[in-house]
């Protein structure tokens, strides 16, 4: 068996391997008689089913499986040790690939396609992006009241600014005025805006990072790769459609990510960050340095139960991930804080044209449980 790689362009190569029957055809001969040990045939007891009539049945499938298994053998080896970056994975090489027949060839040639990473400069210094600080104005706050009163309504009249109301609004803290309630409306808003302008400033950053940041990539292998590793569901024409807007900006998201977590170890998700987000999520309220063993220990399983479950344990690890990206790329790019309200974050970080993807976060009558489950 031989392996040769060659250049198709700056990021492209090609993977020629070479096999002769006689690399796998002890493979081949083997399972065959793994085969006929276990074979059960009308007429004969098990094991004694003639050698060539196994083999006549089931020849040529076990043929194709051990030799799709030296090729794929040979080509990993090959990524392996010579270290190839490789993006996706290998695909057939439609240029040199001829039709092979092991039941006539001695010797086959198989050939591959890869695509290969580019090598990446991030400057994260050199970037500006706005981080907005986003307070509650009087009109949102007198806004949010309003929708308080008309939301505890009673007998179509509207609650009166009192204590009753503060408690009910704000269970456990001690409101005697309305300038206090104003702020504790206030801060509650804020910590929801908080929420809003992360998202929205890692969303700038990505595309900040991914119009700023050039390199080039093997653009129409990725196009092939995309087709042939969604199986059927997505068709070249839909590639062509959306590669430039979508795909292509994924790619290079990812590259750019991956540059940065390689220079940066300390971005690489542990496992106690996803349990202590989990411990928060669920428990934030609670004071966990009081709690005793079996407090604990029920905790724990809590959280042990939580991140067994594979979909939950994704999210989570996005959300952590993210959380991490943000405050890195804060620290790292070069940031100017705009202080506004909300009303001047949408207009500043969405087209005129555009109505706000979320809507403005709501004061509503909540338990202490139900803001912790937030």
């Amino acid at each position: 068996m031989k392996t040769t790689q060659t250049a198709k362009g700056d990021l492209l190569a090609s993977i020629q391997i070479d096999i002769d029957k006689a690399d796998y055809a002890e493979d081949v001969k083997k399972e065959l008689k793994n085969y006929q040990h276990k074979a059960t045939l009308p007429g004969f007891r098990q094991g004694k089913v003639p050698f060539g009539m196994i083999e006549k049945m089931y020849g040529s499938a076990v043929t194709f499986d051990k030799l799709n298994k030296k090729v794929s053998e040979a080509l990993n080896n090959h990524i392996i040790e010579n270290k190839l970056d490789v993006m996706g994975y290998p695909l057939s090489d439609p240029d040199k690939q001829q039709p092979t027949d092991p039941e006539t060839q001695e010797t086959m040639s198989f050939f591959f396609e890869v695509g290969l990473k580019p090598e990446i400069k991030v400057e994260l210094g050199k970037i500006a992006i706005n981080d907005y600080n986003i307070k509650a104005s009087d009109k949102e706050i007198d806004e949010t009241i309003k929708r308080i009163q008309e939301g505890n309504k009673k007998d179509d009249k509207l609650p009166e600014l009192n204590e009753e109301l503060f408690k009910m609004i704000f269970p456990g803290k001690d409101i005697k005025d309305v300038e206090t309630f104003r702020k504790e409306i206030a801060t509650e808003m804020e910590r929801q805006y908080v929420v809003e302008a992360e998202r929205m400033f890692l969303n700038n950053a990505i595309d900040k990072l991914v119009s700023e940041i050039k390199f080039d990539m093997p653009d129409a292998f990725l196009k092939r790769w995309i087709v042939a590793n969604s199986e059927g569901k997505i068709t070249e024409e839909d590639v062509e459609k959306n590669y430039d807007n979508v795909y292509s900006k994924t790619f290079r998201w990812q590259l750019i990510e991956e540059t940065i977590a390689k220079a940066n170890p300390e971005l690489v998700l542990k496992e106690e960050e996803l349990r202590d987000f989990v411990t928060k999520m669920y428990f934030g309220q609670l004071d966990l340095a009081g709690m005793d063993d079996d407090m604990k220990q029920r905790l724990n399983g809590i959280v042990d139960s939580v991140l067994k479950d594979e979909n939950q344990r994704e999210n989570i690890k996005n959300q952590v991930a993210d959380n991490k990206v943000t405050a890195f790329l804060k620290k790292a790019m070069k940031v100017k804080v705009v202080d506004t309200d909300y009303e001047g974050f949408v207009k500043a970080v969405l087209p005129q044209e555009e109505k706000p993807a979320a809507k403005k976060p709501r004061a509503k009558k909540t338990t202490k449980k139900e803001e912790a489950a937030e």
